[in-house]
Parts: structure tokens; sequence; C-alpha cells
């Protein structure tokens, strides 16, 4: 994945409505978990709706850098 091998990143975060079934399906496929619920996040048609707060850990999290070994200015 390019966020794990090339960007090194060790969390994605995504926020998705809690009525988007394929949506949700497609991020638990690439390893996003559910974190929480924001109730009443967004006001759609009319109405308030719920959305999900889901994230995804690299699962080889990159090393941090020492201190030693970071620029200095």
């Amino acid at each position: 994945m390019l966020a794990d091998n090339w960007l090194h990143l060790l969390r994605l975060e995504l926020t998705v409505y809690t009525d988007n079934k394929a949506g949700i399906r497609l991020y638990q496929k690439f390893g996003f978990v559910i974190e929480g619920t924001h109730r009443l996040y967004a006001l759609r048609e009319g109405a308030y709706v719920n959305a999900y707060s889901m994230a995804r850990i690299n699962p080889k999290p990159p090393k941090p850098v020492p201190r030693r070994m970071r620029a200095t200015r």
C-alpha cells in the first residue's frame, strides 16, 4: 500500500456516513476499523445523520528517528 511502503504513514483516518454500507465494507477490506460515532454529524436533505470515524494503523510502523540523528538548524 502506498501509505505504508512509500509514504511511511503511521495512521490514516477517515469519516464516513453510517448509512454508506458499501463504503464501510470497502474501508474495512483495506484494514480500517470503526473508532467512534459522530452523532448528528451533518445535515443532509433536511435531516441530521451520523457518521463513523474510521482509522487504519500501519501494520509495520516506521521506526522513529533517534533524536541525535535528526537534522539540526
